[in-house]
């Protein structure tokens, strides 16, 4: 079992490493004139960025670093993938670096390795350790101004294990409320300084068991197409719940649901990554296969 798990996640990386050399092919076969035209305000963006895959010692981790970025007045943004993905796969299939640069946030983002299935330890259950990682790797100190978690589906097993960490400051669970609502919940009464946005479509009775025990949440039916129709309230809020009308997958993979909630978060925004593209303007997706 433990060869052919190794074997699967062999594969897994190898696929995934295709396709970061097609994105990169791409990148470069535009900067060049190629017939397939100039490269967008996006790509652009992500090109002029710093990109390290770290070699970790229970998986890869990638990170993302804006050209402009200031760690004094940046915050570090972590994603953590669900299920059926790797890193690797997340990275490409996500289009994670194109959706981080929507964002237009000053921050250091890292997407580390986390369970693809069930039954299947944690990867990087001790957060600190995370970070010194990076640092060490990437030589740039990670964002001082704040620390946020995100979580997609599987991923909430990953968060669990950060909960009891100082260094977390705010929470996205994306679809990711599997049950376990009382941890969810006792850290987001722990301190005042604790943020956490729910977006629920599978999980809604998970994640409305939680709001419901947390009466002072803000509520939104619908996820805003726009960021502009994001309420004030919802933007100020420390507990926002939103109702999400995509379906799992496309919450991280449709380029409205992650830029829009990494603009909830309280930090700079660079005026030379393209936050005034529309949500969803994403680059057309890269075939990851060989």
């Amino acid at each position: 079992m433990h060869r052919a798990r190794l074997a699967v996640a062999a594969s897994l990386g190898v696929s995934a490493l295709a396709g970061l050399v097609a994105v990169l092919a791409r990148l470069s076969a535009a900067l060049a004139d190629d017939p397939i035209g100039p490269p967008s305000p996006i790509e652009k963006a992500v090109a002029a960025g710093r990109y390290q895959r770290i070699d970790g010692p229970r998986g890869p981790i990638h990170v993302w670093i804006p050209a402009s970025y200031r760690p004094e007045t940046g915050a570090t943004v972590i994603y953590v993938h669900g299920y059926w993905d790797t890193a690797d796969t997340a990275w490409t299939t996500q289009q994670l670096p194109a959706q981080f640069a929507m964002s237009a946030g000053n921050a250091m983002y890292i997407v580390p390795e986390a369970p693809s299935q069930t039954k299947v330890p944690v990867n990087y259950p001790d957060l600190g350790e995370l970070l010194r990682i990076v640092e060490d790797a990437t030589g740039q100190p990670r964002g001082a101004a704040l620390t946020v978690a995100l979580a997609h589906s599987g991923a909430y097993r990953t968060l669990e294990a950060w909960f009891d960490e100082p260094l977390l400051d705010q929470v996205v669970m994306i679809d990711a409320q599997y049950g376990e609502e009382d941890k969810v919940v006792g850290w987001a009464k722990a301190s005042e300084r604790h943020r956490l946005i729910l977006i629920g479509q599978d999980t809604v009775l998970g994640t409305e068991a939680v709001a419901e025990l947390l009466p002072e949440a803000y509520v939104l039916d619908r996820f805003p197409p726009t960021y502009e129709l994001m309420p004030a309230e919802a933007r100020a809020a420390r507990i926002v719940y939103l109702r999400a009308q995509y379906s799992h997958m496309t919450l991280v993979r449709g380029g409205v649901v992650l830029p829009s909630v990494l603009r909830l978060v309280p930090i700079e925004r660079l005026a030379d990554l393209p936050w005034q593209l529309p949500l969803g303007s994403l680059p057309p997706p890269v075939d990851a296969a060989p």
